[in-house]
């Protein structure tokens, strides 16, 4: 435990807590703990937390140590160069999911249906770039429609996003979009319990299970999505590349074309652009 006393400096927290945490997460914790950005941190090294801002310090280091992700934390994740307010009501935006946003922006699409919306990330930022884009963006949970609803507020201002809570298509109207995207729920259900505690025991289950085999999503997104798309529209999803075969096969029976398959940065497919 760090010694509490005026005169430890940030430089001397973060060489005393790398022994325990990666220093990315080190300097977000201390950003929220001080109430100062990173270039505070690196322009005064030697500034002297105040003792409300150690106890702060402390319980972030605390709840890390434990295993909880650093933005439920702070209760924010980056995305798309936008800062997303998270919960654990909602799933943590990761970087390979701005391949979606990718994809969408590339079509420049008129109107677009988010599904399994979480916080907004992909609803929020392809309406930040493409302002006459009708998006609808929906998600079973309440608690993650108010989220997206509120970090659409605080980053788009007045908006004409319509979040709706529904169960992939249940609740919508009959009306057709040009771009369905989705990173839906893709472990296996058995593999949940394997991942990384921060993981496994803090972001919502509900956003991570594919069912027995991980597909159980993408069946129903794809055989349920075509009344739904205009005539030259793209069904765009995430995917664990193991599961490409299998999302390949069940676009196939459901009179789907692959358009294009998507590679992260790690070389993996990751994307799957699908026509009617």
């Amino acid at each position: 435990m760090v010694k509490k006393t005026l005169s430890l400096t940030l430089n001397r927290i973060i060489q005393e807590a790398k022994a325990d945490l990666l220093l990315g997460d080190i300097y977000l914790l201390l950003e929220h703990a001080i109430g100062r950005g990173k270039e505070f941190i690196y322009t005064y090294p030697m500034y002297s937390p105040t003792e409300n801002e150690l106890d702060r310090w402390e319980e972030c280091r605390t709840r890390r140590l434990k295993g909880e992700p650093v933005s439920y934390i702070t209760g924010w994740r980056e995305f798309y160069s936008l800062d997303f307010k998270v919960d654990r009501f909602t799933l943590i935006p990761r970087q390979e999911t701005e391949l979606l946003v990718d994809q969408v922006l590339l079509r420049r699409p008129d109107s677009l249906l988010d599904i399994g919306t979480g916080c907004g990330n992909i609803a929020v930022s392809v309406r930040y770039h493409l302002n006459r884009c009708l998006v609808t963006a929906v998600d079973l949970s309440v608690k993650a429609v108010q989220m997206a609803r509120y970090n659409a507020n605080r980053l788009l201002g007045q908006h004409d996003i319509r979040f709706i809570k529904s169960n992939y298509f249940n609740e919508l109207d009959k009306v057709e979009f040009d771009v369905i995207v989705s990173n839906p729920p893709y472990i296996k259900s058995s593999d949940i319990d394997r991942l990384p505690i921060e993981i496994s025991s803090y972001e919502p289950r509900i956003a991570l299970d594919g069912g027995s085999d991980g597909l159980m999503t993408y069946s129903k997104i794809i055989g349920d999505s075509q009344p739904y798309l205009s005539q030259a529209g793209k069904l765009i999803l995430e995917l664990d590349p193991e599961l490409l075969g299998g999302v390949m096969t069940i676009a196939e029976e459901k009179n789907y074309t692959v358009e294009n398959v998507v590679k992260d940065l790690g070389l993996n497919d990751r994307v799957i652009v699908l026509s009617p």
